[in-house]
């Protein structure tokens, strides 16, 4: 059932326009109504009027835009899986510092995604992006509620309403993904809330808010100067009042904003983490802000802006609400009018946001989501000053209507304009490929009560095969790159690995990791006392570009892994999703016509068109994602046109795939097709070749074929699903002429001669059989082949090769070499790292024009 409706989803991307509206016309007819009844001349409701309502459309608005970002399989940021790994850590061990180390992250983001994994909910992506929202959810509410409590239900919707839009429309990665800064929000707008109201918020009220900002720095340090503002008014309100309690309440207030800070040291000092947590959490802080010193202020702004134009949702809320809040502060200046606590409240709190915004000295986009609950809450009192100012129904509803459409429907509106979500495509795929190929083959070699070791920065991992950290470090950036604390956390992390000895040791450094690239200079082995305790105790299973995977030499599992089974897992791992969809081509695809569908631009292909690219070595699949203008089917009367694929070298070419799309009269020929192909073995300098076709009688009339995307899917090693029938693909294999056929036995690879496969050996073989032959067409109806000649031959280095079987096949002239063939090898002795070399030769005068050989299946073991 799910499958079917990721499916739906994955061909109808209108749909998530469509649930974003209704839900968009809920709220704006709510709002209007509230309008309405609270800006006219009636008076405004008062703070007991129902709130869950309000509660409820608030978050079902937030969940309409953003739910598909929820289904996506892979990380958004780092630090997302780095938080959810350091969750899976904590349910196997509840003492932070001692099995987690959250770097610049405080403990309590962390904990708060164990509740919904209490509920049954697994740690994962969707766990934590679904306690994100609803963080932002809760946050935005407390906001409204305090604005409701000092003005209006109306008022409070207009003060939050930029920031329900920024937070709904908002698809940039980096403001995205559950990060550390989602649990302050909340942490932010609680005291406010209990702050809030017309007049002074009285005892327990208060001191519970003193205690909740108190609590701030424990889930980021960085928001220590809010919770100082925060502290800072509620002393003001004890101290605006006349009272002779004036300093008892202050210091209950002070001994309830330092309550967490003891709390946590005591069970600190109780769990023996105290020297832990100063050195990693304080000292490593300082550390961290300090090492951006030489890059200035407005450098590191630059570059935020510049990430900021990805999806432009950051620079419209601040350019729409400090349009709104510093109008307001000009005409209550020249008016001589006095600002609210509420408006300098939050003036204050939006200035130390932007100061813990900058303070690091680093572009991170995320941390600004330290920026919309100050806005809120400022934006929501200028709009209460313009709401106690205007005289006459009119005035109102005029600037409740333009705030209404400059602070909310602009940034739905700019929103509409853009993409659907990246999700819209892979719903089916990601559901299906929950794990890219390096975690499908460390889960395959781990059991639910192992620990995983990683040297590198791929927390997704430990998400991905749902196993804790064998290291309180998630990543080793710190043992890696020079710092003040570099022994000390290389000794710590030795010491880790070695009390928890972890089923699988991943050095996840090399080209096409994330921040660590550079083998030489990066890899485990720069820390020698590393480098021996995984020699004496793991086994090197996989050496791939981005990682190398080793088992502990003691796991059962490794030994029940064959090279085989490893490279099927491998290729069944999820593959990366590229932002580009089209990689480079000799064909200047600029020239082509671009067209917007689906909010995705694509390129249109109209028949004849012919586009090529060049194919590297490492390429061994690809997806190629095209379609049908529906415009051409619905409005026109298109009779379908033909989708071809061809690998050429400089002498022939040969058809990998072709497929006539006729959307007219076939249902499953609208929409997004994406189909995925394997490439048989191919020599230097092949090219893909993409051509588009007239349908039947060559009528190109209505053909508006277009191509959406071309991704290439790279392996250093050949693919199980590039040698149909193998139990085991070859280390190499070179033919000029490849490809697969379907035979009565299911689909086949032709290997034209001259053609050759090797393996290399790991001393485990004993037996070779294959079946192979001639296709028919080779010798009969007008084929005229002189045969070909099929060798096995084992290389030893240095020494002649030892020939096991030679045979030459000629079905045009000798009827017992027509059909298919077995051979059928038992395997001399031989030493691990020789070859076993496969290989077919053209016959006699060397002409290979008709030599269409094919061997099927393959068994090596």
């Amino acid at each position: 059932m799910i499958k079917i409706f990721f499916d739906w989803l994955d061909h109808h991307p209108g749909s998530f326009w469509l649930i974003a509206f209704i839900a968009t016309l809920g709220l704006l007819v709510h709002l209007v109504r509230l309008i309405k009844r609270e800006y006219g001349d009636r008076p405004p409701a008062t703070t007991a009027a129902p709130w869950r309502l309000d509660a409820l459309l608030l978050f079902v608005f937030l969940l309409a835009w953003r739910w598909p970002f929820l289904f996506a399989a892979d990380e958004f940021n780092p630090d997302e899986s780095q938080l959810i790994a350091g969750a899976i850590t904590l349910t196997h061990d509840p003492v932070f510092w001692r099995s987690v180390d959250g770097t610049t992250s405080g403990p309590l983001n962390f904990y708060a995604l164990l509740p919904l994994h209490a509920l049954g909910l697994p740690l994962d992506y969707f766990t934590a992006r679904l306690t994100g929202l609803l963080l932002i959810g809760g946050a935005l509410t407390f906001v409204w509620l305090a604005l409701a409590r000092s003005y209006d239900r109306a008022t409070a919707w207009l003060g939050v309403l930029p920031v329900l839009a920024f937070f709904a429309t908002v698809f940039h990665p980096d403001l995205l993904h559950y990060s550390s800064e989602h649990v302050p929000l909340l942490l932010i707008a609680l005291p406010v809330w209990l702050l809030a109201g017309r007049g002074p918020a009285e005892g327990r009220r208060l001191y519970a808010a003193c205690f909740i900002a108190g609590a701030a720095p424990w889930a980021k340090l960085q928001t220590a100067p809010l919770a100082l503002v925060l502290m800072a008014w509620a002393t003001w309100q004890i101290w605006s009042q006349p009272s002779a309690k004036r300093w008892t309440r202050t210091a209950w207030a002070g001994l309830a904003a330092i309550a967490p800070t003891f709390l946590t040291a005591l069970l600190l000092l109780v769990t023996g983490q105290f020297g832990t947590a100063l050195r990693r959490y304080f000292i490593h802080n300082l550390i961290y802000v300090s090492q951006n010193t030489d890059r200035t202020i407005g450098e590191a702004l630059q570059r935020m802006k510049e990430a900021s134009q990805f999806d432009g949702r950051v620079p419209l809320l601040l350019i729409t609400t400090l349009t709104l809040t510093i109008s307001t502060a000009l005409w209550c200046a020249l008016r001589r009018r006095r600002f609210s606590a509420f408006f300098l409240g939050g003036l204050a709190l939006t200035m130390m946001a932007a100061f813990a915004v900058i303070t690091p000295h680093r572009e991170f986009l995320h941390y600004t989501l330290l920026l919309p609950i100050p806005l809120a809450l400022w934006g929501g009192a200028a709009v209460g000053l313009w709401r106690q100012t205007l005289t006459g129904t009119r005035f109102r509803y005029v600037f409740a209507g333009g705030w209404l459409i400059l602070g909310g429907l602009l940034p739905l509106v700019t929103r509409a304009r853009q993409q659907v979500p990246a999700v819209y495509g892979r719903f089916a795929y990601d559901w299906r490929h929950p794990r890219s190929p390096v975690a499908m083959l460390v889960h395959a070699l781990s059991g639910p009560q192992d620990s995983l070791g990683i040297w590198g920065w791929a927390p997704s991992l430990y998400v991905e095969c749902k196993l804790p950290q064998a290291t309180r470090d998630a990543h080793s950036v710190w043992s890696i790159l020079p710092n003040e604390q570099q022994e000390y956390h290389r000794t710590t992390y030795l010491a880790d690995l070695r009390q928890h000895a972890p089923a699988v040791f991943v050095d996840a450094v090399g080209p096409g990791a994330f921040a660590f690239e550079h083998r030489p200079q990066q890899q485990h082995e720069i820390f020698p006392a590393l480098t021996d305790y995984v020699s004496a105790n793991y086994a090197l299973v996989r050496d791939l570009p981005e990682a190398r995977i080793y088992a502990r030499k003691d796991n059962p599992r490794l030994a029940a892994l064959t090279t085989y089974q490893i490279d099927l897992l491998l290729a069944k791992g999820r593959r990366a999703h590229s932002p580009s969809i089209l990689p480079p081509t000799i064909t200047p695809l600029e020239q082509l016509a671009k067209k917007s569908l689906d909010g995705r631009s694509v390129t249109m292909v109209l028949p004849p068109t012919t586009v090529e690219w060049p194919l590297d070595a490492d390429v061994r699949s690809i997806t190629l994602e095209y379609g049908f203008d529906p415009e051409a089917y619905e409005r026109g009367n298109s009779n379908g046109a033909e989708i071809i694929l061809e690998l050429a070298n400089l002498t022939q070419s040969r058809q990998i795939y072709r497929r006539l799309l006729n959307p007219s009269h076939e249902a499953k020929d609208r929409g997004l097709q994406s189909t995925k192909v394997n490439l048989p073995p191919f020599g230097p300098g092949t090219h893909l070749i993409l051509r588009t076709t007239a349908g039947p009688f060559g009528d190109n009339a209505w053909d508006w074929v277009y191509l959406a995307g071309l991704e290439y899917h790279r392996s250093p090693g050949f693919l199980p699903t590039q040698f149909p029938g193998f139990n085991r693909a070859p280390d190499v294999a070179n033919a000029e002429v490849a490809g697969f056929i379907s035979g009565t036995d299911g689909e086949q690879l032709m290997l034209n001669a001259p053609a050759t496969l090797a393996y290399l050996l790991t001393g485990k073989e004993r037996r070779l059989q294959f079946e192979y032959g001639f296709l028919p067409g080779a010798y009969r109806d007008g084929g005229h082949t002189d045969g070909a000649e099929f060798r096995v031959a084992l290389q030893h280095p240095g020494q002649a090769d030892q020939i096991l079987f030679h045979r030459l096949l000629n079905p045009g002239r000798n009827s017992a070499d027509r059909g298919t063939q077995l051979l059928q090898l038992t395997l001399p002795q031989f030493q691990a790292g020789d070859r076993l070399v496969i290989s077919i030769d053209p016959g006699p005068t060397g002409n290979a024009a008709w030599d269409w050989t094919y061997i099927h299946p393959l068994t090596l073991e």
